[in-house]
Protein backbone atom coordinates (compact mmCIF):
# COMPACT_ATOMS: atom_id res chain seq x y z
CA UNK A 1 0.00 0.00 0.00
CA UNK A 2 1.04 3.39 -1.14
CA UNK A 3 2.12 5.89 1.73
CA UNK A 4 1.35 9.67 2.17
CA UNK A 5 4.17 11.54 1.82
CA UNK A 6 5.45 13.54 5.01
CA UNK A 7 7.90 15.42 6.52
CA UNK A 8 9.68 12.51 7.88
CA UNK A 9 10.56 11.62 4.67
CA UNK A 10 14.43 12.02 3.63
CA UNK A 11 16.72 12.12 0.79
CA UNK A 12 19.93 10.81 1.97
CA UNK A 13 21.45 10.61 -1.53
CA UNK A 14 21.32 14.97 -1.70
CA UNK A 15 24.08 15.07 0.37
CA UNK A 16 26.39 13.23 -1.59
CA UNK A 17 24.87 15.62 -4.61
CA UNK A 18 25.55 18.83 -2.71
CA UNK A 19 29.23 17.34 -2.54
CA UNK A 20 29.58 16.70 -5.83
CA UNK A 21 28.45 20.29 -6.84
CA UNK A 22 30.80 21.76 -4.59
CA UNK A 23 33.70 19.93 -6.02
CA UNK A 24 32.22 20.71 -9.69
CA UNK A 25 32.81 24.55 -8.79
CA UNK A 26 35.88 24.12 -7.25
CA UNK A 27 37.43 22.38 -10.45
CA UNK A 28 35.85 24.80 -12.54
CA UNK A 29 37.48 27.89 -11.08
CA UNK A 30 40.48 26.07 -10.85
CA UNK A 31 40.73 24.96 -14.82
CA UNK A 32 39.92 28.45 -15.40
CA UNK A 33 42.73 30.17 -13.09
CA UNK A 34 44.98 27.57 -13.94
CA UNK A 35 44.01 27.74 -17.81
CA UNK A 36 43.76 24.26 -18.00
CA UNK A 37 40.08 24.56 -18.88
CA UNK A 38 40.88 26.87 -21.83
CA UNK A 39 42.61 24.33 -23.31
CA UNK A 40 41.04 23.14 -27.00
CA UNK A 41 41.10 19.14 -25.58
CA UNK A 42 38.25 17.06 -24.04
CA UNK A 43 39.08 18.02 -20.84
CA UNK A 44 39.14 21.58 -21.40
CA UNK A 45 35.71 22.24 -22.01
CA UNK A 46 34.32 19.33 -19.33
CA UNK A 47 36.07 21.82 -16.74
CA UNK A 48 34.29 24.83 -17.84
CA UNK A 49 31.02 23.89 -17.45
CA UNK A 50 31.73 22.82 -13.19
CA UNK A 51 29.85 25.58 -12.60
CA UNK A 52 26.65 23.72 -13.49
CA UNK A 53 26.81 22.98 -9.50
CA UNK A 54 25.52 26.83 -8.71
CA UNK A 55 22.22 25.40 -10.70
CA UNK A 56 22.13 21.79 -8.45
CA UNK A 57 22.85 23.91 -5.33
CA UNK A 58 19.69 26.19 -6.67
CA UNK A 59 17.57 23.56 -7.42
CA UNK A 60 18.41 21.97 -4.09
CA UNK A 61 17.51 24.69 -2.48
CA UNK A 62 14.40 25.13 -4.25
CA UNK A 63 13.35 21.74 -3.02
CA UNK A 64 14.63 21.34 0.55
CA UNK A 65 13.60 24.88 1.94
CA UNK A 66 9.86 25.05 -0.27
CA UNK A 67 9.04 21.22 0.82
CA UNK A 68 7.96 21.70 4.01
CA UNK A 69 5.45 24.93 2.36
CA UNK A 70 4.34 22.42 0.02
CA UNK A 71 3.39 19.51 2.44
CA UNK A 72 1.71 21.95 4.48
CA UNK A 73 -0.30 23.37 1.66
CA UNK A 74 -1.64 19.77 0.62
CA UNK A 75 -2.76 19.41 4.19
CA UNK A 76 0.04 16.68 5.61
CA UNK A 77 2.34 18.85 7.64
CA UNK A 78 1.72 21.69 9.81
CA UNK A 79 2.09 25.34 8.70
CA UNK A 80 6.27 26.17 8.90
CA UNK A 81 6.82 28.76 11.55
CA UNK A 82 8.46 31.74 9.04
CA UNK A 83 10.53 33.10 11.95
CA UNK A 84 11.95 29.64 12.71
CA UNK A 85 12.60 28.69 8.90
CA UNK A 86 14.21 32.49 8.50
CA UNK A 87 16.33 31.86 11.70
CA UNK A 88 17.46 28.58 11.26
CA UNK A 89 18.44 30.04 7.27
CA UNK A 90 20.84 33.30 8.61
CA UNK A 91 22.12 30.36 11.35
CA UNK A 92 22.98 28.41 8.29
CA UNK A 93 24.51 31.15 5.95
CA UNK A 94 25.99 34.04 8.17
CA UNK A 95 28.56 33.38 10.44
CA UNK A 96 30.20 30.77 8.41
CA UNK A 97 30.27 33.28 5.96
CA UNK A 98 31.21 36.17 8.28
CA UNK A 99 34.77 34.19 9.19
CA UNK A 100 35.39 33.74 5.37
CA UNK A 101 34.76 37.50 4.58
CA UNK A 102 36.39 38.69 7.74
CA UNK A 103 39.95 36.14 7.71
CA UNK A 104 39.68 36.77 3.66
CA UNK A 105 39.81 40.46 3.42
CA UNK A 106 41.93 40.83 6.80
CA UNK A 107 44.64 38.40 5.79
CA UNK A 108 44.31 36.87 2.05
CA UNK A 109 43.50 39.82 -0.34
CA UNK A 110 45.83 41.94 -1.73
CA UNK A 111 43.49 44.19 -2.59
CA UNK A 112 43.47 47.54 -0.34
CA UNK A 113 40.64 47.05 2.20
CA UNK A 114 38.03 49.85 3.20
CA UNK A 115 35.28 49.15 5.96
CA UNK A 116 32.55 49.62 3.34
CA UNK A 117 34.19 46.54 1.99
CA UNK A 118 33.58 44.68 4.98
CA UNK A 119 29.80 45.84 5.36
CA UNK A 120 29.22 45.13 1.78
CA UNK A 121 30.23 41.22 1.92
CA UNK A 122 28.97 40.32 5.90
CA UNK A 123 25.41 41.70 4.70
CA UNK A 124 25.83 40.19 1.16
CA UNK A 125 24.63 43.37 -0.90
CA UNK A 126 28.06 43.52 -3.20
CA UNK A 127 25.92 42.83 -6.01
CA UNK A 128 23.88 45.61 -6.29
CA UNK A 129 26.08 48.52 -6.81
CA UNK A 130 29.27 47.17 -8.76
CA UNK A 131 30.84 46.35 -5.21
CA UNK A 132 31.94 42.73 -5.88
CA UNK A 133 35.55 43.64 -7.60
CA UNK A 134 37.91 41.42 -4.88
CA UNK A 135 38.01 37.68 -7.16
CA UNK A 136 38.82 36.54 -3.40
CA UNK A 137 35.15 36.72 -2.70
CA UNK A 138 33.56 36.77 -6.23
CA UNK A 139 31.86 33.69 -5.47
CA UNK A 140 29.47 35.18 -3.02
CA UNK A 141 27.04 36.19 -5.39
CA UNK A 142 24.84 32.81 -5.20
CA UNK A 143 24.91 33.89 -1.87
CA UNK A 144 22.74 36.80 -2.10
CA UNK A 145 20.66 35.54 -4.78
CA UNK A 146 20.36 32.32 -2.22
CA UNK A 147 18.92 34.93 0.53
CA UNK A 148 17.18 36.92 -1.57
CA UNK A 149 15.16 33.57 -2.32
CA UNK A 150 14.54 32.34 1.54
CA UNK A 151 13.05 36.06 2.23
CA UNK A 152 10.54 35.08 -0.91
CA UNK A 153 9.53 31.53 0.10
CA UNK A 154 7.17 32.58 2.73
CA UNK A 155 5.69 34.94 -0.08
CA UNK A 156 5.19 32.50 -2.51
CA UNK A 157 3.83 29.85 -0.22
CA UNK A 158 1.14 32.47 1.48
CA UNK A 159 0.35 33.46 -2.03
CA UNK A 160 -0.23 29.73 -2.80
CA UNK A 161 -2.69 28.55 0.47
CA UNK A 162 -4.51 31.93 0.47
CA UNK A 163 -7.83 30.54 1.38
CA UNK A 164 -9.52 26.68 2.19
CA UNK A 165 -9.12 25.02 -1.00
CA UNK A 166 -8.79 20.95 -1.86
CA UNK A 167 -5.36 19.57 -2.21
CA UNK A 168 -6.41 19.10 -6.30
CA UNK A 169 -6.94 23.29 -6.27
CA UNK A 170 -3.67 23.68 -4.30
CA UNK A 171 -1.84 21.67 -7.25
CA UNK A 172 -2.72 23.36 -9.97
CA UNK A 173 -2.06 26.83 -7.57
CA UNK A 174 1.37 25.81 -7.16
CA UNK A 175 1.98 24.38 -10.98
CA UNK A 176 0.32 28.07 -11.76
CA UNK A 177 2.75 29.97 -9.32
CA UNK A 178 6.03 28.13 -10.46
CA UNK A 179 5.09 28.94 -14.26
CA UNK A 180 4.77 32.48 -13.71
CA UNK A 181 8.18 32.10 -11.95
CA UNK A 182 9.95 30.75 -14.75
CA UNK A 183 8.41 33.15 -17.21
CA UNK A 184 9.48 36.01 -15.09
CA UNK A 185 13.33 34.65 -15.41
CA UNK A 186 12.37 34.73 -18.75
CA UNK A 187 11.32 38.38 -19.46
CA UNK A 188 13.84 39.72 -16.50
CA UNK A 189 16.51 37.79 -18.83
CA UNK A 190 15.33 39.18 -22.29
CA UNK A 191 15.04 42.76 -20.70
CA UNK A 192 18.28 42.85 -18.84
CA UNK A 193 20.01 42.08 -22.15
CA UNK A 194 18.03 44.25 -24.81
CA UNK A 195 17.61 47.27 -22.16
CA UNK A 196 19.93 49.94 -20.92
CA UNK A 197 17.26 50.33 -17.79
CA UNK A 198 18.22 47.53 -15.65
CA UNK A 199 21.29 47.13 -13.39
CA UNK A 200 24.49 45.92 -15.44
CA UNK A 201 24.85 43.37 -13.09
CA UNK A 202 21.15 42.32 -12.79
CA UNK A 203 22.14 38.79 -13.99
CA UNK A 204 23.76 38.09 -10.71
CA UNK A 205 20.06 39.11 -9.32
CA UNK A 206 17.55 36.91 -7.86
CA UNK A 207 15.16 37.55 -10.79
CA UNK A 208 17.61 35.85 -13.29
CA UNK A 209 17.00 32.64 -11.88
CA UNK A 210 14.01 32.24 -10.41
CA UNK A 211 13.16 29.57 -12.98
CA UNK A 212 16.17 27.57 -11.26
CA UNK A 213 14.11 27.91 -7.87
CA UNK A 214 11.07 27.20 -9.47
CA UNK A 215 11.80 23.59 -11.19
CA UNK A 216 13.65 22.89 -7.68
CA UNK A 217 10.53 23.52 -5.70
CA UNK A 218 8.32 21.91 -8.43
CA UNK A 219 9.98 18.58 -7.11
CA UNK A 220 8.79 19.47 -3.68
CA UNK A 221 5.28 19.84 -5.22
CA UNK A 222 5.93 16.45 -6.48
CA UNK A 223 6.74 14.82 -3.53
CA UNK A 224 3.97 16.44 -1.45
CA UNK A 225 0.56 14.93 -3.24
CA UNK A 226 -1.43 13.35 -1.60
CA UNK A 227 -1.94 9.71 -3.01
CA UNK A 228 -5.42 10.17 -3.98
CA UNK A 229 -4.13 13.58 -5.76
CA UNK A 230 -5.60 13.20 -9.19
CA UNK A 231 -4.18 16.51 -10.81
CA UNK A 232 -1.35 16.70 -13.72
CA UNK A 233 -1.65 12.32 -13.21
CA UNK A 234 -0.46 11.67 -16.49
CA UNK A 235 2.92 14.11 -16.24
CA UNK A 236 3.30 12.74 -12.47
CA UNK A 237 3.38 9.29 -13.89
CA UNK A 238 6.18 9.71 -16.48
CA UNK A 239 8.52 11.78 -13.81
CA UNK A 240 7.56 8.72 -11.22
CA UNK A 241 9.10 6.30 -14.31
CA UNK A 242 11.85 8.16 -15.20
CA UNK A 243 12.78 8.57 -11.66
CA UNK A 244 12.34 4.31 -11.50
CA UNK A 245 15.44 4.29 -14.08
CA UNK A 246 18.48 6.81 -12.31
CA UNK A 247 20.68 5.23 -14.99
CA UNK A 248 18.62 6.93 -18.05
CA UNK A 249 17.93 10.15 -15.55
CA UNK A 250 21.89 9.85 -14.76
CA UNK A 251 22.70 9.50 -18.29
CA UNK A 252 20.28 12.16 -19.78
CA UNK A 253 21.79 14.54 -17.31
CA UNK A 254 25.47 13.50 -18.58
CA UNK A 255 24.54 14.40 -22.27
CA UNK A 256 22.89 16.95 -21.51
CA UNK A 257 26.29 18.08 -19.73
CA UNK A 258 28.01 17.47 -22.86
CA UNK A 259 26.05 19.85 -24.88
CA UNK A 260 26.63 22.52 -22.92
CA UNK A 261 30.30 22.37 -23.52
CA UNK A 262 30.06 22.75 -26.83
CA UNK A 263 30.67 26.51 -28.40
CA UNK A 264 26.63 26.89 -28.24
CA UNK A 265 26.76 27.77 -24.54
CA UNK A 266 29.00 31.18 -22.98
CA UNK A 267 32.37 31.58 -24.25
CA UNK A 268 35.32 29.61 -22.42
CA UNK A 269 37.34 32.39 -22.15
CA UNK A 270 37.32 36.00 -21.23
CA UNK A 271 35.04 36.96 -24.76
CA UNK A 272 31.67 38.59 -23.28
CA UNK A 273 28.78 35.74 -23.95
CA UNK A 274 25.69 36.90 -26.36
CA UNK A 275 22.27 36.38 -25.14
CA UNK A 276 21.92 33.42 -26.87
CA UNK A 277 24.67 31.74 -25.40
CA UNK A 278 24.07 33.03 -22.13
CA UNK A 279 20.03 31.54 -22.46
CA UNK A 280 21.31 28.27 -24.28
CA UNK A 281 23.72 27.23 -20.66
CA UNK A 282 21.10 28.44 -18.56
CA UNK A 283 18.42 25.97 -19.89
CA UNK A 284 20.95 23.18 -20.21
CA UNK A 285 22.23 23.66 -16.96
CA UNK A 286 18.64 23.18 -15.61
CA UNK A 287 18.10 20.10 -17.11
CA UNK A 288 21.17 18.42 -15.63
CA UNK A 289 20.10 19.69 -13.03
CA UNK A 290 16.54 18.30 -12.81
CA UNK A 291 17.65 14.71 -14.57
CA UNK A 292 20.21 14.50 -12.07
CA UNK A 293 18.05 15.19 -8.88
CA UNK A 294 14.66 13.10 -10.36
CA UNK A 295 15.93 9.56 -9.08
CA UNK A 296 16.67 10.78 -5.95
CA UNK A 297 13.74 12.49 -4.69
CA UNK A 298 10.89 10.90 -6.78
CA UNK A 299 13.15 6.89 -6.16
CA UNK A 300 15.86 5.62 -3.99
CA UNK A 301 18.62 6.39 -7.13
CA UNK A 302 19.38 2.62 -6.80
CA UNK A 303 22.98 1.81 -6.59
CA UNK A 304 23.92 5.32 -6.84
CA UNK A 305 21.63 6.44 -4.64
CA UNK A 306 23.16 4.08 -1.71
CA UNK A 307 26.31 5.84 -3.06
CA UNK A 308 25.55 9.46 -2.73
CA UNK A 309 23.94 9.05 0.74
CA UNK A 310 26.40 6.83 1.85
CA UNK A 311 28.46 7.92 5.73
CA UNK A 312 31.51 9.49 3.22
CA UNK A 313 28.83 11.33 1.06
CA UNK A 314 27.20 12.99 4.08
CA UNK A 315 30.03 14.46 5.86
CA UNK A 316 31.50 16.04 2.75
CA UNK A 317 27.70 16.77 2.09
CA UNK A 318 28.32 18.65 5.69
CA UNK A 319 31.19 20.53 4.60
CA UNK A 320 30.45 21.45 1.10
CA UNK A 321 28.87 25.33 1.89
CA UNK A 322 32.44 25.90 3.89
CA UNK A 323 34.06 24.29 0.90
CA UNK A 324 31.85 26.52 -1.40
CA UNK A 325 33.07 29.93 0.83
CA UNK A 326 36.71 29.20 0.98
CA UNK A 327 38.24 27.17 -2.28
CA UNK A 328 38.18 30.72 -4.13
CA UNK A 329 40.49 32.34 -1.29
CA UNK A 330 43.01 29.52 -0.62
CA UNK A 331 43.22 28.68 -4.81
CA UNK A 332 44.12 32.47 -5.27
CA UNK A 333 46.51 32.74 -1.92
CA UNK A 334 48.42 29.34 -3.48
CA UNK A 335 48.82 30.32 -6.56
CA UNK A 336 50.34 33.55 -5.42
CA UNK A 337 52.37 32.58 -2.92
CA UNK A 338 54.14 29.92 -5.47
CA UNK A 339 54.58 32.92 -8.19
CA UNK A 340 51.75 30.89 -10.51
CA UNK A 341 51.07 33.13 -13.38
CA UNK A 342 47.38 33.23 -14.22
CA UNK A 343 46.47 31.34 -17.24
CA UNK A 344 49.90 29.37 -17.43
CA UNK A 345 49.23 25.98 -16.01
CA UNK A 346 50.40 24.18 -12.94
CA UNK A 347 46.80 22.68 -13.04
CA UNK A 348 47.57 19.57 -10.97
CA UNK A 349 49.47 21.44 -8.05
CA UNK A 350 46.88 24.01 -7.54
CA UNK A 351 43.93 21.94 -7.62
CA UNK A 352 45.46 19.04 -5.40
CA UNK A 353 46.65 22.50 -2.62
CA UNK A 354 43.04 23.55 -3.05
CA UNK A 355 41.56 20.40 -2.62
CA UNK A 356 43.24 19.78 0.45
CA UNK A 357 43.67 23.22 2.31
CA UNK A 358 39.83 23.82 1.41
CA UNK A 359 38.76 20.44 2.83
CA UNK A 360 40.63 20.60 6.06
CA UNK A 361 39.66 24.11 6.69
CA UNK A 362 36.13 23.47 6.08
CA UNK A 363 35.81 20.11 8.30
CA UNK A 364 37.55 22.69 11.23
CA UNK A 365 35.08 25.13 10.59
CA UNK A 366 31.92 22.90 10.26
CA UNK A 367 32.87 20.65 13.46
CA UNK A 368 34.04 23.25 15.67
CA UNK A 369 32.05 26.60 14.21
CA UNK A 370 28.96 25.67 12.02
CA UNK A 371 27.57 23.00 13.99
CA UNK A 372 28.04 24.38 17.52
CA UNK A 373 26.07 27.21 16.92
CA UNK A 374 23.41 25.53 14.59
CA UNK A 375 22.93 23.15 17.85
CA UNK A 376 23.11 26.41 20.43
CA UNK A 377 21.01 28.50 17.94
CA UNK A 378 18.51 26.17 17.66
CA UNK A 379 18.04 25.11 21.38
CA UNK A 380 15.80 27.65 22.62
CA UNK A 381 13.12 26.36 19.96
CA UNK A 382 13.27 22.59 22.16
CA UNK A 383 13.00 24.23 25.43
CA UNK A 384 10.21 26.88 24.79
CA UNK A 385 7.55 24.52 24.01
CA UNK A 386 7.01 25.78 20.69
CA UNK A 387 6.77 22.57 18.07
CA UNK A 388 10.50 21.32 17.27
CA UNK A 389 11.07 21.79 13.71
CA UNK A 390 10.36 18.90 11.27
CA UNK A 391 12.54 16.18 9.74
CA UNK A 392 12.33 18.29 6.52
CA UNK A 393 12.77 20.98 7.92
CA UNK A 394 16.08 20.09 9.81
CA UNK A 395 17.18 18.16 6.88
CA UNK A 396 17.14 21.37 5.03
CA UNK A 397 18.96 23.23 7.35
CA UNK A 398 21.65 20.44 6.94
CA UNK A 399 21.51 19.92 3.31
CA UNK A 400 20.94 23.07 1.60
CA UNK A 401 23.02 26.42 1.98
Amino acid sequence: MATEPGSGQRFPALDGIRALAAFGVVLTHVGFITGRSLQPDLIGPLLSRGDCGVTIFFLLSGFLLYRPFALHAMGLAPRPLVGQFLWRRALRIFPALWLTVVITLALITTFRVRASDYLQYLLLIQTYDNHDYDPNLSQLWTLAVEIAFYALIPILAALVTRGRRAPEAVLRRQFVMLTVLAVEALVFNIAENHSSLIHSQALLWLPAYLDWFAVGMGLAVLTSVPTSGQAFGRVRRVLQEWAGSPGTCLLVAAVLYLISTLPLGIPRALAPATFTQWTAQHYLYVGVAFFLLLPFVLGDGGVAGRVLGSKVASVLGNLSYSVYLWHVPLMLLFQRELGYREFHGHFIEVLSLTVVSTVAVSAASWYWFERPILRYGTRPWRRSGVEPPTAAATTAARQSS
